[in-house]
């Protein structure tokens, strides 16, 4: 970046906001007066005030220029590599988890913990009539079930959307399930017996523990951050020491971290699994989620050999409870067609073609165009929220998709407690011990999700749970 007139002005610009010339929440010089300033051009310094915000370091306010933000973007780097990995151990997933669970889904409380879709989307109104038309076109579909492969009109449409991930499959290669958990269960009863080593990435959702303990699976945690998500130095560490039977990662837009793994990254993961010659399950359930103009490429697009099972589902894109997902599973295929029959059987046909026709011509591709930019802008609001009520040593990652964040509290708070107070306010929280089988981890972190609208309540509700923060202190 030094390299450039626009990078070297850049790199002033965050020294000085390191050093504190430029202070949070202080405005920095315009972008006229600081070209005429630098004797250079304005394009010039829009791409270095660019950079900055791509940094999450600036912020602009619409008729008002550039601004330091408030809280710093949580850098959540993964601690230095050792030697030696930690240790495979039994997943025991807190009562608690079902407790947030429970409570998510009651309207006395206002939540940031339930991963869901906003509902404030026209695209809810949208299924309602395919639904019905679907119904009318042929009323006896939603009767029985459908061959075991699943809906041969929704793997068509999943297999054509597939390409935006950079993956070539053909409908046959594909099998529905009962949204993207129960594929991850098929795929994890296809590969494991009790007792087997799971990989996962920490801090890691607590859906897939849960999967991982049901099983009688051991967990080794890798470690992971907000940008690149899980270490492949430390995955390839834990190769060398532990005889692991599986990897379970979320690489595109992770949860709880909302980070999205480099595409080279991508690539030296498929390396090691070949090197290795162990499978992994591939959770995307967020890959079509990014604020990006283009979709990421999925580490199933590098897999050449089959060892990349993709699960994904429309939970998180459209409604969870449609209950339509499906698994890519490459060369486990009759392994994964015979799981899902001993389990399941099939799923019911009317979801699938309802869902079928949604992406087909449905208006799904607008909607995701909405909910994007939806999400970007409901991230950057709260992100502005917890620099402006939050204690100032709190820091918060910055996805670049999906709609999680992980936020990490000032030294001395706990997220636990904070997880109790804010609930007697009725306000539900996820604390960090969730995401780890190792309940003394994250005991200063907490998730928040911003799929729903800013209100006035929910805006409120964030400053009550600084104000929770701040008494600890």
């Amino acid at each position: 970046m030094e390299t450039t007139l626009y990078g070297k002005i850049a790199n002033q610009i965050i020294g000085q906001i390191r050093a504190g010339i430029f202070k949070p929440g202080e405005k920095l010089p315009s972008v006229r007066s600081l070209s005429r300033k630098r004797s250079v051009s304005i394009s010039t310094i829009l791409t270095a005030y660019g950079i900055l915000e791509d940094q999450g370091l600036v912020e602009v306010r619409p008729k008002s220029g550039y601004y330091v933000r408030r809280v710093p973007v949580h850098e959540h780097r993964p601690p230095a590599i050792s030697q030696r990995t930690s240790v495979p151990r039994k997943v025991a997933t807190p009562q608690r988890v079902m407790e947030v669970m429970r409570d998510s889904s009651s309207p006395q409380f206002i939540s940031f913990a339930a991963a869901l879709p906003g509902t404030d989307f026209p695209v809810i109104h949208q299924l309602k009539r395919i639904f019905a038309r679907v119904i009318r076109s042929a009323p006896f579909l939603g009767i029985g079930y459908d061959s075991p492969k699943g809906s041969e009109p929704l793997r068509r449409q999943v297999a054509r959307r597939a390409l935006d991930a950079g993956i070539l499959c053909s409908p046959e290669e594909i099998i529905t399930t009962a949204g993207c958990q129960s594929a991850i269960g098929l795929c994890l009863r296809a590969l494991t017996s009790a007792g087997d080593i799971i990989a996962v990435e920490t801090p890691c959702y607590y859906g897939l523990l849960q999967q991982i303990e049901a099983y009688g699976l051991k967990a080794i945690e890798i470690p992971s951050d907000a940008e690149r998500g899980m270490s492949i130095d430390a995955l390839r560490l834990a190769f060398e020491q532990w005889p692991i039977k599986v990897v379970l990662s979320i690489p595109s837009y992770s949860n709880p971290l909302g980070a999205l793994m480099p595409s080279q990254h991508k690539q030296q993961l498929v390396s090691l699994i070949e090197q290795y010659d162990v499978p992994m399950i591939e959770d995307d359930i967020y890959g079509e989620l990014g604020y990006q103009d283009r979709r990421p490429p999925a580490v199933k697009s590098f897999d050449r050999h089959g060892r990349v099972l993709l699960c994904s589902s429309t939970s998180k894109t459209l409604e969870p409870q449609l209950g339509v997902g499906w698994v890519i599973p490459g060369r486990y295929q009759e392994q994964i067609e015979y799981q899902k029959f001993i389990n399941s059987v099939s799923i019911s046909r009317l979801p699938q073609l309802a869902v079928a026709e949604m992406l087909d011509h449905g208006g799904y591709d607008r909607h995701l165009r909405l909910a994007r930019e939806s999400y970007r802008q409901r991230r950057d609001r709260l992100i502005d929220l917890v620099g402006q009520y939050f204690p100032g040593e709190t820091r918060i990652s910055r996805p670049q998709g999906g709609f999680v964040a992980w936020i990490q509290l000032p030294r001395g708070a706990s997220a636990l407690q904070l997880y109790l107070d804010a609930r007697e306010e009725g306000i539900l929280i996820s604390p960090g011990e969730l995401f780890s089988a190792n309940s003394g981890k994250y005991q200063s972190s907490i998730r928040l999700t911003y799929s729903d609208a800013w209100t006035a309540s929910r805006i409120e509700a964030v400053k009550t749970l600084g104000e929770l923060v701040a008494r600890q202190l």
